[in-house]
């Protein structure tokens, strides 16, 4: 049995943006929790955070926007939603739904939950299909991490 303390750590990696399911599996199995519990306590920690994203997005924004234009804040937002715009906004165009689960799936720096979660808002996807996406890229993800975590050696 894991103690409480390797438990709250999985959650927090699996929790935060850009660490998520990446950091978080290594870390439990590592650590010597058993795997239904790594992928379980993963699961919700990467999860956890998106509902409250997709529905707390637009009034974030706006607060940020209505700084002024030499705010560091606003530049650093308007920056970091440009980017993603430019790099997501083919993929989300073209392929819609799939594009995000894809977009999530690939367990990459910046391609989380988090992300995904801002993407979906950008391009004014509606927040249930969005969550739906976000949730099955999550669990493509982890399963992924999971999959190149034991094959690369680390092992139970």
């Amino acid at each position: 049995m894991a103690d409480l303390y390797q438990l709250f750590n999985v959650f927090i990696l699996a929790i935060s943006p850009i660490v998520e399911c990446r950091g978080s599996i290594p870390y439990g199995i590592v650590t010597g929790i058993d795997l239904p519990t790594v992928l379980l306590v993963t699961l919700i920690g990467n999860c956890l955070p998106v509902p409250f994203l997709l529905l707390f997005l637009k009034a974030a924004e706006g607060w940020v926007m209505r700084r002024d234009d030499s705010n560091p804040l606003k530049r650093l937002v308007v920056r970091y939603l440009e980017s993603l715009r430019r790099r997501t906004g083919e993929q989300v165009k073209k392929y819609g739904f799939l594009g995000l689960v894809l977009f999530v799936a690939v367990p990459v720096p910046g391609t989380g939950a988090w992300t995904s979660s801002v993407v979906a808002y950008l391009f004014g996807m509606e927040w249930k299909r969005a969550l739906v996406a976000i949730l099955i890229g999550v669990v493509c993800a982890v399963a992924i991490v999971t999959a190149l975590a034991l094959a690369i050696g680390i092992v139970l």
